[in-house]
């Protein structure tokens, strides 16, 4: 995701647009399958680059309750802050605690999206991935996928630390 437009954005109030329709970038922790796409507008405020856009791409996640794979499907929208500094320089990412940092995008002569993107894609990412609301999952002591099968273990017999409990409600 890298364009030849970095001499476009040199100076104050200069604007560009990058259509995005790209292989997924690496490193958002999801299966990511085909391209991404989208548009982001980059426009020199005389302080940072503001990147305003939309990508959406489709992926696949495993559900934190049954383990199963599902499909999933981002579409997101963005205003970002970015500097026009150079992605490998350590000093870039070198700031105070109480600042936020702007993203570097530029790689050599050229702006590169790549990083802004991988970003933007692992935020949208859910902590806790759901194949459906009401996956009940898996049984704690067999392990059979209760939306397909019945447990095979009695899973409903009562917890033998349970059991005096138990008896007091059947009085």
């Amino acid at each position: 995701m890298r364009y030849k437009t970095l001499a476009q954005l040199q100076r104050p109030h200069e604007r560009i647009v990058c259509e995005i329709d790209h292989p997924a970038p690496a490193g958002t922790g999801v299966d990511l399958r085909g391209n991404t796409v989208g548009r982001v507008e980059l426009t020199n405020t005389g302080k940072t680059i503001v990147a305003r856009g939309n990508i959406a791409g489709q992926g696949v996640l495993t559900c934190s309750r049954c383990l199963r794979e599902f499909p999933w499907v981002f579409d997101v929208s963005f205003v970002e802050h970015c500097a026009l500094r150079q992605i490998d320089d350590p000093a870039v990412y070198a700031t105070g605690e109480d600042e936020e940092d702007p993203i570097p995008i530029v790689d050599d002569e050229l702006v590169d999206l790549t990083e802004l993107i991988r970003q933007m894609i692992a935020l949208e990412v859910p902590f806790q991935p759901l194949c459906r609301p009401d996956c009940r999952g898996l049984c704690q002591k067999c392990g059979a996928v209760l939306d397909e099968e019945q447990c095979r273990c009695g899973a409903d017999a009562t917890d033998p630390r349970w059991a005096k409990l138990g008896e007091l409600l059947e009085e």
